[in-house]
């Protein structure tokens, strides 16, 4: 195994993919976000020319494309861009891709996976930052997946493609230069099933995407303090593996949840309500939710980070718990 970064790794499992199975085609107008003119993605579309189509900038158009593409006996993966502007798709993507196999009595599959790059990436404003994954997690019939480790991109994806469903894959321009082992031939996870990467006895940590990253990086900050967190990768955000954060919580009886969204309906207060329902004896003390405020993302450097859920704000709340 050898460190590799995770731009890297996932141009590499959309080309494997493309390899495997004839049907994977890309439909977009904006490649794979900041790789489209890397060393990495230059000789991916040079070695697919012909199975990659590139479309105006016309989001509601290219989707329905990829949808028809899909339907005819195609995989699509439809590069959308910047998470924000799925809005512009969202008819597609929640209203007729999920539901055309349930309304055709099975009888019509729509393998597609939908790409786009979500979440806070410096600078990119009000319009450019947007996180629609937890909104995508009420959209019955379409899952959702998270990589946030080199490792993972390709049998997620794999997974993803297996199950001929509609698929939205949350992707994040910071974890670009993230490195990890990259096993080869690493099998595909059962869709929904997340992973503790990191054992600990006495906080559960939880996070995914980016989130993750920040999530590792205040385990370590931790440890230095004599805390033992333990880190979980949701890597599926629909469906949901609520059972691995409840056995983490049944040892360390504290969680801690990161989460781009913001508040409202997010990602972590999903993981949180698991609590009142399913889990309600195993906390020690109340869950705590790191989001980002419901205001408009700012363009200004600082005050983005100070209103992300930062490895010091991790920190914070873990030893705020186990205090």
């Amino acid at each position: 195994m050898e460190q590799t970064m995770f731009g890297e790794a996932k141009i590499k499992a959309v080309g494997d993919l493309m390899r495997d199975d004839e049907r994977v085609v890309i439909i977009g107008g904006a490649g794979f976000g900041g790789l489209l003119h890397s060393k990495y993605v230059k000789p991916l579309f040079d070695e697919f020319d012909s199975r990659i189509l590139r479309t105006p900038i016309a989001e509601l158009g290219f989707c329905g494309m990829g949808i028809g593409a899909a339907i005819a006996g195609l995989y699509p993966i439809v590069t959308i861009g910047t998470g924000s502007f799925a809005f512009e798709a969202w008819p597609q993507i929640c209203n007729e891709a999920p539901n055309i196999t349930y309304m055709s009595g099975g009888q019509v599959k729509v393998p597609v996976m939908f790409h786009a790059l979500v979440g806070i990436r410096i600078s990119g404003a009000a319009q450019h930052s947007a996180r629609p994954q937890a909104m995508l997690m009420q959209v019955a019939g379409l899952q959702v997946i998270a990589p946030s480790r080199a490792a993972d991109v390709g049998p997620l994806l794999k997974a993803a493609r297996d199950s001929e469903r509609p698929t939205f894959w949350v992707d994040h321009s910071l974890l670009f230069e993230e490195t990890d082992l990259y096993p080869p031939g690493k099998a595909p996870p059962a869709l929904g099933k997340a992973e503790v990467v990191r054992a600990g006895k006495d906080v559960t940590i939880v996070g995914y995407s980016i989130d993750l990253v920040r999530c590792l990086k205040a385990a370590v900050e931790l440890e230095k303090e004599g805390i033992d967190a333990e880190v979980i990768d949701l890597r599926t955000l629909t469906p949901l593996d609520w059972e691995t954060v409840c056995e983490s919580v049944g040892k360390t009886g504290r969680l801690v949840v990161a989460d781009e969204c913001y508040p409202s309906a997010s990602v972590a207060s999903e993981i949180a309500s698991i609590f009142a329902d399913k889990g309600f004896g195993l906390l020690k003390k109340p869950a705590k939710r790191l989001n980002f405020p419901a205001v408009p993302v700012p363009l200004s450097p600082p005050l983005e980070m100070h209103l992300l859920p930062t490895v010091g704000k991790i920190v914070q709340a873990a030893k705020e718990l186990v205090a």
